[in-house]
C-alpha cells in the first residue's frame, strides 16, 4: 500500500514509470471491477487500458491540478473505472434505443433525409464538424474533451450550439424543398 502511494506521487510529479509500478498492481483489479459493470472481459480490458494511457499521456501539471488533493488514490482509479463503464453503459443503450427506434429499413427509406443531413454536417466550420461526428459517432461529452483537448461542459455547451445551427440548416433546406415543390 505504501509503495503504491509514493508511485502515485512520483506520477503526479511526472514519473511514468511509476505509472507502470501502479499499471502492473492494479491493472487486474480495476479490470475485475470493470468486469463486474460491463459483464464482458474485453470491454473491462480496454476500458481500464484506456484510463491508464489518458493517465500517461496527461501533463503533469494537469495531473497535480486534477489529483493533488485526493488522498486515495486507488479510490479514485475505482471510481473512475466505474464512471467510464456507466459511459460505456449508456452510450450502448443509446445505440440499441437508436436501432430500435430506426431499423435498418427505415433508414434505407429515409436517405434522402440523411443525405441532407450530412449536406448540413459539411456546411458547418470544421471545429463544429469534428464535434459532431465524434458526437454522432456515439462518443461522450468527456470522451470527445479529452480527444480535442477541451472541458467537458465547453463540450456540452459547443455541442449544443452547434445542434442548433443544424436544425436551423435542417428547417431553411426543408423550407426550400417545400417551395420547390409547390
Amino acid at each position: 500500500m505504501e509503495l503504491g502511494n509514493l508511485d502515485w506521487k512520483n506520477y503526479l510529479q511526472g514519473d511514468n514509470s511509476s505509472l507502470g509500478n501502479l499499471y502492473d498492481s492494479f491493472f487486474e483489479p480495476l479490470v475485475l471491477k470493470a468486469v463486474y459493470y460491463t459483464k464482458d472481459p474485453e470491454i473491462a480490458r480496454d476500458i481500464v487500458s484506456g484510463l491508464f494511457v489518458y493517465l500517461m499521456e496527461l501533463p503533469p501539471e494537469q495531473r497535480v491540478e486534477r489529483w493533488e488533493r485526493h488522498s486515495n488514490f486507488e479510490l479514485l482509479l475505482l471510481a473512475i473505472v466505474r464512471n467510464k463503464c456507466l459511459d460505456h453503459l449508456k452510450t450502448k443503450q443509446n445505440r440499441l434505443r437508436i436501432e430500435r427506434e430506426f431499423p435498418a429499413d427505415a433508414i434505407q427509406e429515409e436517405s434522402d433525409l440523411i443525405e441532407h443531413l450530412e449536406t448540413c454536417i459539411q456546411a458547418l466550420s470544421e471545429k463544429e464538424k469534428e464535434l459532431i461526428t465524434l458526437h454522432l459517432e456515439g462518443f461522450t461529452n468527456t470522451e470527445i474533451a479529452v480527444k480535442l483537448d477541451l472541458n467537458e461542459k465547453t463540450v456540452r455547451n459547443k455541442l449544443s450550439l452547434t445542434r442548433k445551427v443544424l436544425g436551423k440548416m435542417w428547417y431553411q433546406v426543408k423550407v426550400l424543398i417545400l417551395w420547390l415543390w409547390m
